[in-house]
């Protein structure tokens, strides 16, 4: 159907609503468009928080096309209220010293020039959070910070989600433990402090993860792995846990390559 003929039906549906249903639909779609707009191919990159699962980690290497999703006005408002949310944390964690607490918000730009990190390169650096990449793990990711709390460091990570989720929450989600081995092997520290905020009340809960260096090294042979598939251009094996696959972009690539599991 031409955009000609869905403008044409849209108005036609319209004229049918109230003139405050007009502008809220009206609102909603311009904000999908806006968020089109934006819409951009992921790098050929591998991305700590899409660690689970080496199909995953093989179609983003190669350039795969993900698949198209639905653009909701809600979704979009969702994840800014999500970046808001991180920004104000962050800046009242740089104000915790001035309040005679002992904690500091380190610059991560600064921190990794200071100490040296080898083969992590800095981006570009978006208000408090820095775009990084990793020369020998192929990989990109946005820290969310650095900080020096009682006289330890830890990796910060500020994760915000449903008030339901939140309430039943008693430790750090599993799906983020690959994310911050990641972390930690990049940026050299072995600490990771994970900020726990519900979206409805602002409520907080905080854990500390200790990466080891057998957590580090799993992760460096599973990137490894999949570069093997990589040059060979031979799709890896699925997940045999299939709540990994409930957002995955790329089930059309996934359901076209064939449904095989590795043997055990």
């Amino acid at each position: 159907m031409s955009k000609f003929n869905i403008h044409q039906l849209i108005k036609a549906a319209n004229q049918e609503l109230d003139i405050g249903e007009q502008f809220r639909n009206d609102l909603q779609r311009s904000i999908e468009l806006d968020s089109l707009k934006q819409t951009r191919l992921p790098s050929k990159t591998y991305k700590p928080s899409s660690l689970g699962c080496l199909r995953e980690m093989y179609f983003q290497r190669i350039g795969e096309e993900p698949d198209e999703s639905a653009i909701d006005s809600n979704l979009v408002g969702i994840l800014e209220s999500g970046t808001d949310r991180h920004d104000r944390i962050q800046e009242a964690i740089t104000n915790m010293r001035e309040n005679n607490i002992d904690c500091d918000y380190i610059n991560v730009a600064e921190y990794i020039k200071d100490n040296d990190i080898k083969d992590l390169t800095i981006v570009e650096q978006i208000g408090h959070e820095t775009k990084l990449f990793h020369e020998k793990l192929i990989m990109s990711f946005m820290c969310d910070g650095i900080i020096r709390y009682k006289g330890e460091l830890y990796i910060l990570e500020i994760k915000t989600e449903t008030v339901y989720k939140w309430q039943s929450r008693q430790d750090i989600a599993d799906e983020h433990i690959l994310q911050a081995t990641a972390y930690s092997t990049c940026l050299e520290i072995p600490k990771v402090m994970f900020l726990y905020e519900n979206r409805d009340f602002c409520g907080k809960k905080a854990y500390c993860l200790d990466i080891t260096d057998k957590m580090r090294e799993d992760l460096k042979d599973m990137i490894s792995r999949c570069e093997e598939y990589v040059e060979r251009r031979e799709v890896p094996p699925m997940p045999r846990d299939k709540k990994i696959c409930r957002y995955c972009r790329y089930k059309t690539a996934c359901n076209k390559a064939g449904i095989y599991y590795e043997s055990e």
